[in-house]
């Protein structure tokens, strides 16, 4: 018989390259990898640990290009092998940039030549009774034979030693089939195993792998799509998306971002675009092993994104064993096309209204509109205008009226294509809280958002602060701590759930959080205007300046506001509690909205009369902040008066809600 050809491979970490059949493999899986960067792996592993300058690349891989081809060429190729390797340029693990002359592979390779491949096929194929007996018997050699071709026929066992061969051969075939059982059922034990402990999931950026810079928003927004897909999903927590990007061009490896998340398994890939083509390609890792479990590309028109989407979806729940329910493969049977322009407007929506910032906000709006106009029927465009005008008033001077009419009308429309959206739902449920005061109507739409998602971080968040504003204190901690395990890096959850404890009285615990916030991002003011709230509380009047002046600090206010806040502590020093009080209520005079924030100083201070007018003041103009009405401690004094219950009536409140005690309990 011929001699089995041996195959050049090289292993380094936990993938094997072969040569001859040009395949590389992680784990024994393999891994997709086109013509140019494979040529260039191979290249590097065959100078393991010197410099391959740029001109030898272009000499042995790019002949005949121009310079500005040759480099677009090996930028793209060399993006493509770093997400194939999940490597990084500013921490290499294998290939390294040697800055203005070339590459370098970094990592130690062992090259070897087995008989056999070394992917794992679990399809063991065992040989036939006559082919075993053939390789045994070609293996009998006689005494002082040393080769086979120098075997006589008398050198031959006997028929009853073939015999036995012929017998051996069949035992070794049922050895073989049996061992080849053993391993596949082995595989499928661990991997049951592996998915059945996987409790929590993070999908991480995608690596944008076009050679158009511009592009990185649309791998950002598919990393988003792939997040919100896998969160509608009754299985794992699924991190959201503003923990997950916190790791963008990350140095860290899986198992350090998977404890930092507290994951057990993390999803990774990249994305091309081509023109009007896309191609996206993922591994699924398990977190504390860093070994793959599974690797998929998916390459689909641009208009077909929605199918390309809910087909990974539905690969990944298979490969984490989640079993998906009627009205789930319903939600990811994505079965129409997409006007490729307005996706990309809406992705750029996203981009956008994740940055919650005045300017950022009024961009989502304008590429929301762009998306509805290029194609009316897209309801998440309309459930994304929605949210943005949810958000403007609270972090810009936009009409409130104005915004949650804009919001109502633009949630209605997403529902009436798309009733499956928990977007759209948690918009009207914000609407019917902070417009209507319809109180019965937004728990019922939070219920449904939460239904649809139950991933949904901004949803829990939203419900946490509608349980709170209903003094429900303890189910409204429990939401914003789900909020908090599916975004563990979002200041503003850090920040919520910072509010909720406050308004418990677990003033200790909230101040914690809202350091959380600020070690989250420090140059989120907000967490500052709450510590002041906070020592307020707790009667520490001068620990509270110091917070309220970085807040006004940061808010741009004009100086006289700033030389206000700089004359508390004289006052304080002076006076006491009732001087710094009395001193904020000329702080307060100078907020846009200051009624509420006088009725609560008025009421510590014990001016019942005035505090009951500022109160109705507040009422007048529809106020965001008299939703405080029930928890607000600086409103204690006012419970048992008549007149504040009937307000507590006339803003709506459930019967069952006591406008007499301090809610200092769920």
């Amino acid at each position: 018989m011929e001699p089995t050809a041996q195959r050049r491979t090289a292993r380094f970490g936990v993938f094997e390259i072969d040569f001859d059949s040009r395949q590389l493999t992680k784990s024994g899986f393999r891994i997709r990898l086109q013509d140019q960067p494979f040529q260039l792996l191979a290249l590097l592993l065959e100078r393991e640990g010197q410099v391959v300058s740029r001109e030898e690349l272009k000499e042995k891989l790019w002949p005949g290009d121009t310079f500005v081809e040759f480099d677009v060429g090996l930028n793209t190729a060399i993006k493509k092998l770093r997400a194939a390797l999940s490597d990084a340029a500013d921490n290499p693990r294998f290939v390294e940039t040697v800055p203005r002359i070339g590459y370098r592979f970094v990592a130690p390779v062992s090259v070897s030549r087995p008989a056999f491949g070394s992917t794992v096929d679990l399809e063991v194929a065992a040989p036939s009774a006559e082919e075993s007996s053939e390789r045994l018997v070609s293996t009998v050699v006689a005494p002082g034979a040393t080769s086979q071709s120098e075997i006589s026929p008398s050198d031959v066992a006997p028929v009853s030693q073939r015999r036995f061969v012929l017998l051996a051969s069949i035992a070794l075939a049922l050895v073989v089939l049996a061992t080849g059982f053993a391993i596949r059922m082995r595989f499928r034990s661990a991997s049951a195993a592996r998915s059945g402990s996987i409790q929590a999931i993070a999908v991480l950026p995608l690596l944008n792998v076009s050679s158009d810079p511009s592009q990185e928003y649309f791998a950002d927004g598919m990393t988003d799509e792939i997040i919100t897909d896998l969160a509608k999903l009754a299985g794992p927590k699924v991190i959201s998306r503003t923990s997950a990007m916190q790791f963008k061009e990350t140095h860290k490896t899986i198992p350090e971002i998977a404890r930092e998340l507290h994951v057990g398994a993390v999803l990774e890939g990249s994305v091309e675009r081509s023109g009007d083509r896309i191609r996206v390609r993922v591994q699924l890792i398990e977190a504390s092993t860093d070994q793959h479990l599974w690797a998929e590309s998916y390459d689909r028109q641009l208009s077909d994104v929605l199918i390309l989407e809910a087909e990974l979806a539905q690969d990944i729940a298979r490969q984490i064993e989640i079993r998906l329910t009627p009205q789930q493969q319903q939600n990811l049977a994505h079965n129409r096309t997409l006007n490729p322009q307005a996706f990309q407007d809406y992705l750029l929506g996203r981009h956008y209204w994740a940055m919650r910032t005045d300017e950022s906000l009024r961009k989502a709006v304008e590429y929301f509109n762009r998306a509805i106009q290029e194609d009316p029927s897209d309801a998440r465009s309309y459930a994304g205008l929605a949210q943005c005008y949810i958000v403007l008033p609270m972090v810009t001077t936009f009409p409130q009226a104005e915004a949650y009419t804009k919001s109502r009308d633009a949630a209605n429309q997403a529902v009436a294509l798309d009733d499956s959206l928990a977007e759209a739902h948690l918009a009207i449920a914000e609407v019917r809280l902070y417009q209507d005061w319809d109180f019965a109507g937004a728990k019922k739409e939070f219920k449904k958002t939460l239904d649809l998602n139950p991933n949904y971080s901004t949803g829990h968040q939203w419900y946490g602060e509608f349980l709170s504003a209903m003094a429900r204190n303890e189910e409204s901690i429990r939401e914003l701590q789900t909020a908090l395990a599916l975004d563990p890096l979002s200041a503003i959850i850090h920040l919520q759930f910072g509010n909720a404890l406050r308004e418990a009285r677990q003033y200790d615990r909230a101040l914690d959080q809202y350091r959380e916030a600020l070690k989250v991002d420090p140059k989120f003011w907000p967490p500052f205007e709450a510590m002041h709230w906070a020592y307020r509380r707790q009667g520490k009047f001068m620990e509270s300046i110091a917070p309220l002046r970085t807040a006004v600090l940061s808010w741009g206010a004009k100086s006289d506001l700033l030389a206000l806040v700089d004359q508390l502590p004289a006052q304080y020093s002076k006076g006491g509690r009732t001087a710094y009080l009395r001193h904020c209520v000329k702080i307060h005079e100078h907020y846009a909205r200051p009624w509420f924030y006088l009725a609560g100083d008025y009421g510590a201070l014990g001016d019942r009369e005035n505090a009951l007018v500022a109160l109705n003041k507040s009422y007048e103009n529809r106020d965001i902040e008299l939703l405080s009405l029930l928890v607000d401690p600086d409103l204690d004094l006012l419970r048992s008066d008549p007149r504040f219950q009937n307000l507590v009536r006339k803003v709506g409140y459930p019967p069952t809600s006591s406008a007499t005690r301090s809610p200092t309990r769920g």
